[in-house]
Order: C-alpha cells, then sequence, then structure tokens
C-alpha cells in the first residue's frame, strides 16, 4: 500500500514536470528550466517543512494541531507542481 502513494505522489510530481519538458513553443532551455521548477518545487517545500522542529513534530505545545499543519502543508506541496505548471503557462 506504500508503494502506491509514493508511486501516485511521485505521479503528481512528475507529469506536471514532463508536460513542461513537453512544450514546443519554447526553446529547449526555458523547458528544462520549467520543468525543474515544477519538478523541484515540492522537494524544497518538504524540506521545509521537515526542517522546522514544530512542523517535524518535535513540538511540545499542541502537536496534534501542528502535526494536522505539516499534513496539510503536505498535500499542499503535492497540489504545488500543477500550481506551478499552470502559472508559468498561462502568461501567453
Amino acid at each position: 500500500m506504500r508503494a502506491l502513494f509514493v508511486l501516485i505522489a511521485f505521479g503528481m510530481v512528475a507529469v506536471p514536470a514532463l508536460l513542461a519538458l513537453a512544450r514546443s513553443d519554447l526553446p529547449r532551455g526555458r523547458r528544462i528550466v520549467n520543468a525543474l521548477i515544477v519538478f523541484l518545487a515540492p522537494a524544497f517545500a518538504l524540506g521545509l517543512i521537515h526542517g522546522v522542529p514544530e512542523l517535524d513534530g518535535r513540538a511540545l505545545q499542541y502537536p496534534v494541531a501542528w502535526t494536522t499543519l505539516r499534513l496539510v502543508l503536505t498535500g499542499l506541496a503535492l497540489i504545488l507542481p500543477w500550481c506551478l505548471y499552470v502559472w508559468l503557462n498561462g502568461r501567453r
């Protein structure tokens, strides 16, 4: 079951990056930069989430609230690639 969740999460990140890479109306360098931005943004967001002690579950006060916030931010990090894809492609 865990492998299925990992595959779904990877697909949510990889598909918009591959779509950004497959565009033909931009130069190759710009497509690669856009795809890297879309692909690496969730890793950066999750790194920030796990880098803050309160969001990593080590908070002493209100652990349930911090854990809930961490789960919400993790879900938003998986939606972030699609938002960036639309934002980067919507300028034209």
